[in-house]
């Protein structure tokens, strides 16, 4: 016959294994709410409650363009933020006025019309430069992270050098009479462009909105524009496929304005007389201007140096009479290449005392075409077999003092556009 009692030592070991249960499970709840327990001035999240997961803690990624338009008054700052469509919740634009950078946060409205965000940061003080962090936040979650303006106070009449706060973008007044009156000039990174860069091009580091007080768009002469890069905005493009580029509000594009290169001091430089959004960009075309013999290489050159105006600087023969070779560096396409486009030089040359021509070759210095004229298109060469060119340039003069002058050259090629093709569905 079976008991229905157990005996007591058993009933003894039973009760100290379960208290041992409840002790342990106190335990790790109480290390549990120690491990998310928030630092001092850091609000915690909402525990949460029956079946609802619980709150996300790292903030998402927003990326928006900028258009910091400065007030006349220099009191102020205007500020549109657009290009990702309107948000849940509520948007906040972060911005750290006077010497401390004390951050104020101002709510942003959205228009359905422009389909940009707006608002406007008080509290600057007139007749002096400002710099400080911005960003813009939203109530789900989203982060832009900081950028650092620079708002200065231009006089008339006055010459004048505006950087960026990182130092990428530099813009100077040459002339005392480049503006109308008195006024305010931002520089501002860009979270993102205010459009897409064109086929075959690449940003290389971040877009910069640039504006004046007011309505000024235009300068009365043209200013000087510098766009500085590094290796790590380069990310592999070579430094003689880059451009300086305009946005074009009205038309909604991107404008090409070009620029000289000046790879020693890794910088690009152009005239420009408007207030928009510049860009530094990497484009399907290689060129060399011979501001420098960076583009050259040593090995395959000889008898050649720099000659002419500032103006009209190029490659001229060293000594005359005689002749004179430049070869290329290697041109190789950072992204995937469709086709060869077309090969461009510039050259002033006075026959028949003096010669230039110009030849392309491959890699390995096998010459592809000789005394190649202007303008040459090249998409019969196929680029999986021909991946990277060379171009060469021989000089000659038979008069002393007399020789030819090769002002530029470039190479173009096409990229390969990525198509979605939809199925087609018949009935």
């Amino acid at each position: 016959m079976i008991s229905k009692h157990r005996p007591n030592g058993y009933t003894r070991l039973i009760t100290l294994l379960l208290g041992l249960l409840l002790m342990t499970g106190a335990t790790l709840y109480s290390t549990a709410k120690s491990a998310v327990r928030p630092v001092a001035g850091q609000v915690p999240a909402p525990e949460p409650t029956g079946d609802a997961p619980p709150l996300k803690q790292q903030a998402s990624a927003l990326a928006p363009f900028l258009d910091v338009v400065p007030s006349q008054d220099g009191t102020a700052l205007f500020i549109k933020a657009g290009g990702v469509g309107k948000l849940d919740g509520d948007v906040f634009l972060n911005v750290g006025i006077g010497p401390g950078h004390d951050k104020d946060s101002y709510t942003m409205v959205y228009s359905d019309t422009d389909q940009l965000y707006t608002t406007t940061a008080p509290g600057f003080t007139p007749g002096t430069g400002a710099s400080g962090p911005l960003s813009i936040t939203t109530t789900t979650g989203l982060d832009t992270g900081t950028v650092d303006f620079y708002r200065a106070y231009v006089p008339a009449s006055t010459l004048q050098t505006i950087r960026s706060v990182d130092g990428n973008l530099q813009l100077t007044l040459v002339g005392t009479d480049t503006l109308p009156a008195d006024t305010y000039v931002v520089i501002v990174p860009g979270f993102a462009p205010p459009g897409p860069p064109p086929l075959g091009h690449r940003l290389v580091g971040s877009p910069y909105s640039v504006r004046a007080a007011g309505a000024l768009l235009v300068t009365n002469r043209p200013m000087d524009l510098r766009f500085y890069y590094d290796e790590t905005t380069l990310a592999g493009a070579d430094p003689h496929t880059l451009a300086i580029f305009a946005w074009d509000a009205f038309h909604r594009r991107w404008e090409r304005l070009g620029g000289r290169l000046f790879s020693a001091q890794r910088y690009l430089t152009v005239a420009t007389s408007r207030f928009t959004t510049y860009a530094l960009m990497s484009t399907p075309v290689w060129r060399d201007d011979f501001d420098d013999f960076s583009g050259l290489d040593p090995a395959g050159s000889a008898n050649v140096t720099l000659g002419g105006s500032p103006d009209e600087q190029g490659v001229v023969l060293a000594n005359t009479p005689g002749e004179g070779t430049i070869l290329s560096q290697p041109i190789t396409p950072s992204m995937a290449i469709a086709a060869w486009g077309s090969l461009t030089f510039t050259a002033v040359v006075s026959p028949p005392t003096a010669t230039l021509t110009v030849d392309l070759l491959d890699l390995n210095g096998t010459v592809l075409l000789t005394h190649v004229v202007s303008r040459t298109r090249l998409s019969h060469l196929d680029p999986h077999q021909y991946p990277v060119l060379r171009l060469r340039a021989t000089f000659s003069s038979t008069v002393a003092g007399a020789t030819p002058r090769l002002d530029l050259w470039e190479l173009s090629w096409q990229v390969a556009a990525y198509q979605v093709y939809l199925p087609v569905v018949l009935r």
